[in-house]
């Protein structure tokens, strides 16, 4: 064997001892503490807004008798409130939802509260200020945040409630975000109450 290929080799193995004696494995979930980059946790995130942003939303209602329904739809959503005159139907699964005739309501929309565990769409992310899209790294992050406040909503609010079809002929209030497609309004709640 040439001296330059013995020198060759000898380098390497050098540089691989030297690179197995200084070489850290990293554990799985622990990136951060060596990089300072940590996973984004959206309950972390969220916790401690939720009293905020319900008193944000419930403060800016309007009277749903008195709302111009004609001006939802292309991604707009107006925060509501009213009293159900009539529960119409209730779907089951994790997308429970109600459809609802709301007191004082006479026109041709129809109106479905959604009840969870799974919500569609971030409308009550949408309506609050308390934090902005500016707050977040990515739209993936500001996506999660949205789908963390559904889920403290469902746990502070609906999930208590329990509801069922027994809610018929009680006098329930609701408070929420709603949005529109053609004649169909979807209204996630911040707050319901039953009497």
């Amino acid at each position: 064997m040439k001296k330059k290929g013995i020198i060759w080799i000898a380098l390497a193995v050098v540089l691989a001892v030297f690179l197995a004696l200084n070489m850290k494995i990293i554990d799985k979930g622990t990136e951060g503490q060596y990089t300072g980059e940590v996973a984004f946790d959206a309950s972390a995130s969220s916790s401690g807004d939720w009293d905020a942003i319900l008193a944000e939303i419930t403060g800016g209602a309007q009277e749903l008798s008195a709302l111009d329904l004609s001006a939802l739809g292309d991604g707009k959503a107006v925060i509501l409130k009213g009293k159900v005159l009539e529960f119409i139907s209730k779907a089951n699964g994790k997308k429970n939802s109600m459809t609802i005739q709301p007191e004082g309501y006479e026109g041709d929309y129809t109106f479905t509260v959604q009840l969870g565990s799974v919500y569609s769409g971030t409308v009550l992310r949408d309506l609050q200020t308390v934090k902005a899209f500016g707050s977040f790294t990515n739209q993936t992050e500001w996506s999660q945040y949205g789908k963390a406040i559904n889920e403290q909503m469902h746990e502070n609010v609906v999930a208590p409630l329990a509801i069922d079809e027994s809610i018929q002929g009680k006098t329930v209030s609701l408070t929420g975000g709603a949005t529109a497609s053609g004649k169909a309004v979807t209204i996630t709640p911040v707050a319901l109450t039953i009497e």
